[in-house]
């Protein structure tokens, strides 16, 4: 089971005015591990690097597509190093922060001061739940993960809709015209009958 500690406020001395001031030290995170594997029995599978100028060198241009949508900036982030050993040891440790989970967290202060009971997460002195997290540390220090942060890294706006259940209908009216841009030809067709620009976009 995870458990954390905090440390306690600590005075620092101001040499250059001669006064004390008190100066909150960071929060530090004690996490046992969440799963049951042990952090050098996790592979860490990188993302291999894009490189458009040597595609458009062997005469395929498709960097446009990906400009189109601001993509570019994510594509750079891969070509950037990769720190294995704290990635796993961020995922060892990892867990799921959801709805249920904050409910447990308010539960859980009620149970230990029943006057808690009806009232917010800011008044029970917990942080507000916005979001779906994965939550972790690294050396102690807390790091948390959510949708909003991906899209802020990878430099993407956060928002949009996502719509599922679409019908796999044989007799869709889009048919033909996905055919016509996948495989030039108004019948589906197979891997084998897709152009190097569109089996590249594919891989990638």
């Amino acid at each position: 089971m995870a458990s954390s500690s905090s440390v306690p406020e600590s005075a620092i001395q101001d040499t250059t005015q001669g006064t004390s001031t008190q100066q909150e030290a960071p929060a530090y995170e004690i996490r046992g591990r969440t799963m049951s594997l042990e952090e050098w029995e996790l592979t860490v599978q990188m993302e291999r690097p894009v490189d458009f100028a040597s595609l458009l060198h062997h005469g395929c241009d498709i960097k446009g597509y990906y400009e189109s949508q601001d993509l570019i900036p994510y594509f750079n982030m891969l070509n950037g190093p990769t720190y294995e050993n704290l990635v796993k040891h961020f995922w060892v440790r990892a867990s799921v922060f959801d709805k249920h989970a904050a409910k447990l967290e308010e539960a859980e202060k009620v149970l230990i001061d029943p006057t808690l009971e009806g009232k917010t997460r800011e008044e029970m002195g917990l942080e507000p739940f916005v979001d779906t997290e994965i939550r972790s540390s690294i050396m102690g220090v807390p790091v948390f993960i959510n949708q909003e942060i991906i899209a802020y890294v990878i430099g993407r706006a956060y928002e949009g809709n996502f719509k599922d259940g679409l019908d796999n209908n044989k007799k869709n009216p889009w048919n033909d015209t996905v055919n016509e841009t996948m495989f030039n030809s108004k019948k589906k067709g197979s891997y084998n009958n897709l152009s190097m620009e569109k089996k590249m976009m594919l891989k990638i």
